[in-house]
């Protein structure tokens, strides 16, 4: 290596801020981060990072990069989103990229990529792209393609050569139809139509393997829905649809279906028995067939905003349901009685208006603190005291792992709950272990304590934990009616303190 290129390099590098001084040489990185320096070009030495793994050039105002870049033969992460380049960096084709991220450029020129064989995740959204032709290899590795916020009309001239791909993203373009072409995605799991000009679809996409699909904010009038065996999820959300129809072969798996301001007048069943949730807010809708009663894995039921002034009585029966939205429907008194054998604090007619859910702050810590003073009343296992449960709130609020949710009203907590992050032998992974779900008493039945524990399970969900778990007091009959409606089962273990 040329010392005084590298003395040269290094200084510029220091003055990025990107290294540190002690830094003796430049095999010694690795990762760079050179984002929102308001970079115009680097230096042509900067292919002396021969052991450069990943680079962020993003957020820049980068055109192009240096030809000895072409030296980096270890790069697999290229972030160069937010610059201005008009044409993909051509060094790309020489390098074992693995991913690139490109978005919010001016993109017009993606040639380079027709030689990045190893290529497995590609964003190019926000680029202004109009026409996209073929711009990857036959036999390309690519997984993951984000073409987003573009002006993409046509993608039959590009979609044959993502067979491998498992997640695509459309969304924000003006598409007009999906053709039979779409057959080519043999992998696909995750598909993103949303906000575009769909007035079709060809029966080819209902043979898909598909799992996620989001076709929301088309301009779809008629569909039949049937097939796609594999299908998890779909939403059709923003679609003024004179026609709606769902076969008894549809997606047998189903487990999220939502239609949204879809201009629907019949509430819709799909067949499966797996659905947990079923979203029809702000539709036509007039009545609700006892035929939901089926839907015993139900955790979420969203008919806000329709026309409907019955309920069935089979409502009642859905065990696990969580939230039940029916606001904005002239619901007569038989129906209240439903909600009320249902469970009140689970719907929103019940939630007070103004209360918000969020991550706990520091200066909520001493509010939380006074909270659980609240629930050691219940709990007979404890006893308050401030200062010890401000010392345990503040070890958890600065615990790497731990997540604390509080609710608020006009700037006050009247809720809380935490959860810690645990390894189990059992599951041979994380886990959740959730505590002190409390609610000031003057705020209970209005759905406080059910917001609170689905947003934290939402979040155990994000993180993969393979189990949610909890511990309740043995005597609160309240308590343990209320997770059990939530899908926790009492286990057979016993819980026992040794104090130290």
């Amino acid at each position: 290596m040329n010392s005084s290129k590298w003395e040269e390099l290094k200084r510029w590098l220091i003055e990025q801020e990107a290294i540190d001084e002690d830094t003796s040489s430049a095999d010694y990185i690795s990762r760079l981060d050179l984002s929102c320096r308001s970079l115009e070009k680097l230096p042509e030495s900067f292919g002396l990072l021969t052991n450069l793994v990943a680079l962020n050039l993003s957020t820049n105002k980068l055109h192009f990069l240096p030809e000895s870049c072409t030296g980096l033969l270890k790069l697999s992460n290229l972030d160069i989103r937010r610059n201005m380049f008009e044409t993909m960096p051509s060094i790309i084709s020489f390098l074992p990229i693995r991913s690139i991220n490109a978005s919010g450029n001016r993109l017009k020129d993606l040639s380079a990529l027709k030689k990045c064989k190893e290529l497995r995740v590609l964003d190019l959204s926000a680029n202004g792209l109009s026409r996209v032709e073929n711009f990857l290899p036959i036999n390309n590795e690519l997984r993951t393609l984000n073409l987003s916020l573009n002006l993409i009309k046509n993608i039959d001239s590009f979609i044959e050569n993502l067979r491998g791909v498992e997640r695509l993203n459309l969304s924000s373009n003006v598409i007009e139809s999906i053709t039979k072409n779409v057959c080519s995605l043999k992998s696909i799991e995750e598909l993103d139509l949303s906000n575009n000009l769909i007035k079709s679809i060809d029966s080819a996409f209902f043979d898909l393997e598909v799992e996620i699909v989001d076709l929301s904010a088309n301009v779809l009038q008629t569909l039949v829905l049937h097939s796609l065996e594999s299908l998890d999820k779909l939403t059709l959300d923003g679609n003024e649809f004179e026609s709606l129809k769902i076969e008894k072969n549809f997606a047998p798996y189903l487990r999220e279906f939502s239609c949204d301001s879809c201009n629907l007048e019949e509430f819709l069943l799909p067949s499966s028995e797996s659905i947990e949730l079923l979203c029809y807010s702000s539709n036509k809708i007039t009545s609700i067939s006892k035929e939901v009663g089926q839907y015993t894995k139900l955790l979420q039921l969203d008919i806000d905003g329709n026309e409907i002034q019955e309920l069935p009585d089979t409502l009642a029966n859905l065990a696990y349901l969580q939230t039940f939205y029916a606001k904005g429907n002239p619901l007569n008194e038989h129906a209240k009685k439903v909600i009320e054998v249902l469970s009140p604090d689970i719907c929103d007619l019940n939630m007070k208006s103004g209360i918000v859910i969020e991550l706990a702050k520091s200066e909520d810590l001493k509010e939380m603190a006074n909270l659980l003073s609240v629930l050691f009343a219940i709990e007979t296992d404890f006893s308050f005291d401030f200062e010890k449960q401000l010392s345990g709130i503040t070890k958890l609020f600065e615990s790497e792992g731990s997540n604390m949710l509080v609710a608020k009203y006009e700037s006050e907590v009247i809720g809380m709950i935490t959860m810690q992050r645990l390894i189990s032998s059992a599951e041979g992974d994380y886990i959740g272990q959730m505590e002190d779900l409390v609610v000031k008493e003057e705020y209970r039945k209005m759905g406080v304590g059910s917001r609170l524990i689905n947003k934290m399970r939402s979040i155990a969900q994000e993180y993969g934990y393979k189990r949610i778990q909890l511990a309740a007091d043995v005597d609160n009959s309240n308590a343990l009616q209320f997770y059990n409606r939530r899908g926790f089962n009492k286990s057979h273990l016993n819980i026992y303190h040794y104090i130290v």
